[in-house]
């Protein structure tokens, strides 16, 4: 299947792949949501930053935790604004039955939240739910009607359908949990794993301005893939991989030997622990790294 290149993630210094591309490419021909699954650190929230900055599309980003509510990304009314209303009414009237207590439950007291402003918005934009996982199950059925129906129901407002069609949803996860039969249903599905020696060699040299075939460039891919096979608490991801080729740029390095691995390790691995695990592995990492 082909499409005209329509979203073009180089742009944004996005290195995609062909399951990539075909997948936004449906998402757009279709309207439907797209769920990215993968490992922490995998490139799956800069596919909807990178979309929407090539596109020229507006993003509407909403950060997931536990215990996140309906009102905390559709909206909420303020209260003290409705008291506040109730109490200037009632100076003004003489009777406490002509006071208009539908009014204070209107759009003009209720404060918008970045999942109903998505909605409502004219422009095209892209939402980003991110980290869906790590939510509970009550708001992962809230967003269902969003996700189906390409809606939202706020019980004292009514339904607001989304005003246009070009918008895309995209929902990511770590797969700490499993997530629901019917939210999975109503999406596009695409799994992002940690990129391939080649594609990682593309992404570094595209945020380094360096050549793909540089050696440097081949000697950090090459010991980023050894580093990943180990066991560690928290492999680097691609960002972090980025910050260890600038900074070694940064330094004027054009090879890498231990000495250099061993200053510089703490920009790739995040726990002291990790770091003790592969303190005496190093001149090995680096011998198959580099090959």
């Amino acid at each position: 299947m082909t499409f005209s290149s329509e979203i073009d993630l180089a742009t944004q210094k996005y290195i995609s792949n062909p399951e990539i591309d075909i997948t936004l490419q449906l998402a757009l021909k279709l309207n439907r949501p797209i769920l990215i699954e993968g490992p922490a650190g995998t490139g799956k929230t800069s596919v909807a930053i990178s979309m929407a900055g090539a596109l020229n599309w507006k993003l509407f980003r909403i950060q997931c935790y536990e215990g996140i509510t309906f009102e905390s990304v559709i909206g909420e009314f303020d209260y003290k604004r409705q008291l506040l209303h109730i109490e200037l009414e009632r100076q003004k009237s003489t009777s406490s039955s002509l006071i208009n207590f539908e009014d204070i439950f209107s759009r003009k007291f209720f404060i918008e939240r970045p999942l109903f402003h998505s909605f409502i918005e004219n422009e095209p934009n892209v939402l980003l739910i991110d980290e869906i996982d790590k939510s509970d199950e009550e708001f992962e059925a809230f967003l269902l009607e969003a996700l189906g129906e390409r809606q939202i129901t706020i019980p004292e407002l009514g339904t607001f359908k989304a005003k246009n069609d070009q918008q895309i949803v995209i929902l990511t996860s770590n797969s700490s949990r499993d997530l629901s039969e019917p939210l999975r249903r109503r999406c596009l599905f695409l799994y992002i794993d940690f990129p391939s020696p080649e594609r990682e060699r593309k992404i570094l040299a595209a945020h380094t301005g360096r050549n793909f075939d540089d050696p440097l460039i081949q000697s950090i891919a090459g010991i980023i893939q050894q580093i990943r096979q180990y066991d560690l608490r928290k492999v680097p991801s691609i960002a972090e991989t980025i910050d260890w080729a600038k900074a070694l740029v940064l330094l004027g390095k054009e090879h890498i030997d231990e000495p250099t691995l061993r200053e510089t390790i703490t920009v790739l691995l995040k726990y002291q622990e990790d770091i003790s695990r592969l303190e005496k592995q190093l001149s090995e990492i680096i011998r198959i790294g580099t090959k």
